[in-house]
């Protein structure tokens, strides 16, 4: 099985697109989960799901709506975690 590499955020060969999206990461949550790191493979993906997560935790979504728009995603990716 293949596995997905892991984007460091102070790796300065990595793409500095996928850098600033986990620093963006590291500044809201307080630290960088290895899902992240596995997205910022692309970096368009992970500044999506960077932005709904700042969105989600700047007030514009309800605690509520956040964990459903998490148990969405989850559930259309068949995340099974």
């Amino acid at each position: 099985m293949g596995r997905i590499p892991l984007v460091d955020e102070n790796d300065p060969n990595a793409a500095p697109e996928a850098r600033e999206i986990l620093k963006v990461i590291e500044k809201k949550r307080g630290r960088v989960l290895n899902v992240y790191r596995g997205m910022a493979n692309h970096p368009e993906i992970a500044g999506l799901v960077a932005s709904l997560y700042v969105r989600a935790r700047s007030g514009h979504l309800s605690e509520q709506e956040a964990e459903l728009a998490y148990t969405a995603a989850s559930a259309a990716n068949n995340c099974h975690y």
